[in-house]
């Protein structure tokens, strides 16, 4: 059990004279038709720790380079979203537990690191970059090579649930052969894009690759076929692929009715599964001073047919696996897992 024991708003702390609290930023393409949700992540440091109050104040320090976290949400005079970088503060919550904690993982982020450094008095580096209108600008004339209505646009009010499935997970679904489904993979644009945006920008840059088939083909092909369909899929997602996207996220069509596909969720996949890999979050940074973590792990996630995909904290190159599926597909899970050359 998790006990509250405190619950706080943190503003950002700055060195001299705070910044303007009125202006706006707009939001990307790639902040628009990404989820619109919280992910929970747990961290454990083993003690001596520093205190509550000591991260509290790196915290605020941190918040002084990464606004965002400490603004709202809001809408412009075209209704557009952005997010207003008033300094209202993070939601910082003091809590106790004595459930004895297992080896998990979860998903580190350049603000969390930050944050570490900050609680250890050590300088924020390498700083965020913010500029999100300086590298998705349209092209002119615009270029929409690629159909993106119905991949991640759709009209108003329309439902889509197209996601990704790996095979093992389709078969312990007991799915029928001749339904079809997709595997939905995260691809990081930041390499991509040409020229290619700095890992330090601070705003979202993921696409959808969406390789499909028929279960009963999935059942039927070796491991290596499939591992090429996914390779092929991920592979189109191109510097071509993400202008394209810019461009079409500027008609006329989307300003006038279309949203992100993504934003039509239920909390089932099944037929289809979603992968997101995280191999490449440096979650063995983050250090509040009494050194890198021990254990980490994603909170429950209330969504059926996702997998996550992180470095192993053994250090050896190794990936651990990190599946969301109903309690009853367990079992058959687990078997089909050891039946894998």
């Amino acid at each position: 059990m998790v006990r509250a024991e405190s619950s706080k708003l943190v503003k950002p702390l700055y060195q001299g004279e705070p910044p303007s609290a009125d202006l706006c930023i707009p939001l990307s393409v790639f902040d628009k038709i990404t989820y619109n949700l919280h992910v929970e992540l747990i961290y454990a440091f083993r003690p001596p720790t520093p205190s509550n109050s000591d991260i509290e104040k790196g915290l605020a320090t941190a918040l002084s380079e990464y606004r965002e976290w400490a603004g709202r949400l809001r809408e412009d005079a075209r209704g557009e979203p952005v997010i207003l970088l008033n300094d209202a503060g993070i939601r910082f919550v003091e809590a106790t537990s004595d459930d004895a904690l297992g080896r998990n993982v979860l998903e580190p982020s350049r603000f969390i690191v930050a944050w570490g450094l900050a609680t250890r008095g050590l300088p924020m580096d390498p700083l965020p970059l913010h500029g999100r209108g300086a590298f998705f600008i349209p092209r002119n004339p615009p270029r929409v090579e690629f159909e993106h209505r119905g991949v991640e646009f759709t009209a108003k009010n329309a439902f889509d649930t197209e996601e990704d499935v790996p095979l093992t997970t389709d078969l312990a679904r007991g799915l029928d052969e001749h339904v079809a489904s997709t595997v939905h993979i995260s691809v990081n644009g930041r390499a991509r894009l040409r020229p290619s945006v700095p890992d330090e920008y601070f705003g979202n840059l993921v696409l959808w690759a969406c390789p499909r088939a028929k279960v009963g083909e999935l059942v039927k092909r070796p491991l290596q076929s499939i591992a090429e369909v996914i390779r092929e899929g991920i592979a189109k997602m191109d510097d071509r692929y993400f202008r394209s996207l810019i461009d079409f996220a500027s008609s006329k069509e989307v300003k006038e009715g279309l949203k992100g596909t993504i934003e039509a969720k239920e909390a089932a996949f099944s037929p289809n599964f979603e992968v997101n890999s995280w191999v490449r979050f440096p979650f063995w940074d983050l250090d509040f001073g009494s050194g890198k973590p021990f254990s980490f792990m994603p909170s429950f996630y209330a969504v059926e047919g996702i997998m996550f995909l992180v470095a192993s904290p053994t250090g050896d190159g190794s990936i651990d696996v990190y599946v969301t599926l109903f309690s009853h597909n367990l079992d058959s899970f687990k078997q089909l897992c050891y039946l894998l050359d």
